[in-house]
């Protein structure tokens, strides 16, 4: 089961627990923009945990490698943030590999340039905001599986009809777009199952 959040008042912002936080993280100099970025995904994440039974306090969020939260190992996750709104997914380890989550303002120019750099032939035919949203959530499940030693190609990725591919590496998954408010998100997932015995993409 996935479960996943969206933020967008913090209500604690000023807890002196998200400042310790946010130095462990970041340090100590943190422009203001990324420290609200970083307290309302983790913000996002507190209430997926609680949704999920948990009562995590702000100095368990601690997170390694972008997926890998300290206190809660049997968990996968993923973040994104977005001016004004923060996201957060998470799933049990036992069933997903990894996970992605982008979300961006609906309104979000994205010029066709950078689509025709992004996008692949076999892609859905989505608006632009929708395409560059499911790529990031995709690329961050790839990478967030620990199985590539390099980046991965935004348009080496194919956008299908509710499932992705990434045929140099011969993994799939499947992906979710949600519109709320003036906000877009996307999710995407890769199971364990998917997995074909190999070693690590070089």
């Amino acid at each position: 089961m996935i479960t996943w959040k969206i933020t967008q008042n913090l209500t604690d912002a000023l807890d002196p627990e998200w400042d310790e936080l946010v130095k462990l993280s970041l340090g100590e100099r943190v422009h203001e923009g990324r420290r609200r970025g970083f307290i309302l995904s983790r913000s996002a994440l507190l209430e997926c945990l609680v949704n999920n039974g948990d009562s995590p306090t702000i100095n368990q969020l601690r997170i390694k490698d972008y997926s890998f939260l300290e206190n809660y190992p049997r968990l996968t996750l993923s973040l994104s943030h977005t001016d004004g709104c923060g996201a957060a997914v998470v799933g049990q380890r036992n069933i997903f590999r990894s996970l992605g989550i982008d979300i961006e303002r609906q309104n979000r120019d994205v010029k066709d340039s950078v689509i025709e750099r992004i996008a692949h032939p076999m892609d859905e035919s989505l608006r632009n905001i929708e395409l560059w949203c499911l790529k990031e959530a995709v690329y961050k499940a790839l990478m967030n599986s620990n199985l590539f030693s390099s980046s991965v190609e935004f348009s080496s990725i194919q956008i299908k009809d509710k499932y992705w591919l990434h045929p140099p590496s011969q993994l799939s998954g499947e992906w979710t777009l949600h519109s709320i408010d003036s906000f877009i998100l996307a999710i995407a997932s890769l199971k364990n199952e998917k997995l074909s015995p190999q070693d690590p993409v070089p």
